[in-house]
């Protein structure tokens, strides 16, 4: 149970000092010999290391995926693995080095979800859906913002998503602990809670502008590592992960995913709010003006959609209790809370 080193270089905008800057820290680690799982994106920042290989995963890599780079990691020698690029890539890079059994160095070239520190990976199985699954929590964190300032807004929108997600995966982890089937981790409960206050004063600007800020981009690093930090010294994604997250799983599993993870986990915060008895026009607002997913049309779903990615979350996280556990809705309840938040939603013809 130990965070991760987190170096950030925040210097001029000179990828290339990064660069130098991660190789740096590479070697102080003690690694001679790292198998880098790189993105297209995250080459430049590659350039200067000593690597064995750099492995650029295909856009459908997966569990097996990550498994066979494992394998090729032990088989010449690596030494650690260094994961660069975005959300997908880390988590490729994460559950190589647990099949490889060895460090991994986390290095993200956008800022789009609280994966960045943690000991879970969400990576697709056999079939294509993606599935969370324990992976190795990075020794180290290296974070270049002048590679970030040039990552798409998007991203940036995604990673404060999935913040959003934080203030109701601890209520529903308290919920939990009410009913005597989960006991709270004080310290991780407190990193969660600061990752979200972190970001909370960034909640009604435009991350379109925000995303060209350095300032604002390590201040969204330091929010989305803590978070990270959290789920490891809980050894559970639970300080981070409620019902929220079984939503997003849920569409991911029903309908192949509709959006980035933050931007879908952001979606599904407006079911909490409205089985919490809060104001779900006002945090749909706010979705609005972050540019993220408020309605289901913008995932390209309609209300009997909703009504099954509903029914369908809790059975993505078996043995969780969230407020859509508690709730216990049948396909009327269902039906009757898709009306009350989207009463223009549509049903299919026919």
């Amino acid at each position: 149970m130990e965070s991760p080193q987190v170096h950030i270089y925040d210097g001029t905008e000179d990828e290339d000092q990064a660069a130098a800057e991660l190789a740096g820290v590479i070697s102080d680690l003690g690694a001679k010999a790292p198998l880098v799982v790189s993105s297209v994106h995250g080459h430049r920042l590659a350039q200067p290391l000593k690597a064995v290989e750099i492995a650029t995963p295909e856009d459908e890599a997966n569990q097996e995926s990550a498994a066979e780079i494992g394998s090729r990691a032990r088989a010449m020698g690596a030494d650690t693995i260094v994961a660069i690029g975005g959300g997908r890539c880390l988590d490729i890079g994460k559950l190589a080095a647990a099949r490889a059994g060895l460090g991994v160095v986390a290095v993200p070239t956008q800022l789009s979800h609280d994966g960045i520190s943690s000991p879970v990976a969400v990576v697709p199985n056999a079939e294509g859906v993606p599935e969370s699954v324990g992976a190795q929590a990075p020794r180290a964190v290296f974070v270049s913002i002048p590679t970030l300032v040039d990552a798409p807004s998007q991203s940036v929108a995604a990673g404060l998503g999935d913040l959003l997600a934080n203030p109701f995966a601890l209520r529903d982890w308290a919920l939990a602990e009410e009913r005597g089937l989960e006991t709270i981790n004080q310290r991780a409960w407190d990193m969660s809670a600061e990752s979200y206050i972190l970001i909370k004063p960034h909640l009604d600007e435009d991350p379109r502008t925000a995303a060209g800020d350095p300032r604002f981009l390590r201040e969204l690093a330091d929010a989305l590592i803590l978070s990270g930090n959290a789920m490891i010294w809980s050894g559970t994604s639970r300080p981070a992960s409620g019902a929220e997250h079984e939503i997003s799983h849920a569409i991911d599993r029903l309908y192949a995913g509709r959006a980035m993870h933050g931007a879908q986990v952001a979606f599904g915060c407006i079911i909490s709010v409205a089985l919490y008895g809060e104001d779900t026009g006002a945090f749909r607002e706010r979705l609005t003006r972050l540019g993220l997913p408020q309605h289901p049309r913008e995932l390209g779903l309609n209300a009997d959609d909703m009504v099954r990615v509903i029914l369908r979350a809790p059975d993505t996280r078996p043995g969780r209790f969230t407020i859509l556990e508690d709730a216990n809705l049948d396909e009327g309840a269902a039906a009757e809370l898709v009306r009350r938040i989207w009463s223009d939603l549509e049903r299919p013809e026919g």
